[in-house]
């Protein structure tokens, strides 16, 4: 369900069988966030993230660097990819092929508090 404003309280649970609190992971919180997206009905869209302030600045960094991907694309198969994206018309030329932009989310605003 997309809403306009999302608002995350906390990113932390409480572990039952450790007595402690645990931090969601962090592709849990960007898909909570991801949910304030209604790209029929809004232009822009928010999220609220309340968390300590430990957890405040490692957002704030992650969120303006993010974490290194790590990924494997075997190359015996890399004429396949490129003409599956050809097809469906990802790729359109040479410079498409070489430069491909990335959208990582659809929020347009984060509020930390």
């Amino acid at each position: 369900m997309a809403s306009y404003m999302v608002i995350i309280m906390g990113v932390q649970y409480y572990e039952g069988k450790e007595h402690r609190y645990v931090d969601y992971p962090v592709m849990d919180v960007l898909q909570m966030m991801g949910r304030a997206c209604r790209p029929t009905d809004d232009e822009r869209s928010r999220c609220v993230l309340m968390c300590q302030q430990t957890r405040k600045d490692f957002y704030k960094k992650f969120l303006a660097e993010g974490l290194p991907i790590e990924s494997h694309l075997p190359t015996h198969l890399l004429h396949d990819y490129f003409l599956a994206e050809i097809a469906v018309k990802t790729i359109e030329n040479k410079q498409d092929a070489m430069v491909r932009p990335i959208n990582s989310s659809p929020v347009n605003s984060l509020i930390l508090l």
